[in-house]
């Protein structure tokens, strides 16, 4: 698996589940130029790649090396939503990823800072670790 198909599957994943959870919660994903809503809730989607290590050897000899990640999702709530509406759309997306596992891919349990209002906005970041290992 390359660092472009854990990008499709997670996002494959995320982007087939919203939908079904929060259909008028738009996300914004990596290049989307589209600006975010003006006073209604929305997310911020991205993939980080963060380490990688080889971790042993396959029975052909080829090195298997394990890739970790995080899936990050900035969740804004406009002024008069409120803190609860913040933390129910966490709940709704940390569900969509927690413990999820595709080929080769694997995610963890998410973790959650929220942050103080900015300009009356209400802001928390999802984050969830994810693994993926790689024969060469």
């Amino acid at each position: 698996m390359s660092w472009r198909r854990e990008l499709l599957d997670l996002t494959a994943r995320f982007a087939g589940e919203w939908p079904l959870v929060e259909p008028a919660v738009p996300v914004r994903w990596p290049g989307d130029p589209t600006p975010p809503p003006a006073s209604a809730p929305w997310l911020r989607f991205a993939v980080v790649p963060v380490a990688a290590r080889a971790v042993g050897f396959d029975q052909d000899g080829r090195r298997l090396h394990r890739h970790d990640g995080l899936v990050t999702v900035d969740l804004f709530a406009p002024p008069g939503a409120g803190r609860a509406r913040l933390l129910e759309l966490a709940d709704r997306a940390a569900a969509i990823l927690r413990g999820w596992a595709g080929p080769g891919l694997r995610c963890g349990a998410p973790s959650l800072a929220v942050d103080a209002a900015a300009e009356g906005w209400a802001r928390a970041s999802l984050s969830v670790p994810f693994a993926r290992d790689t024969l060469f």
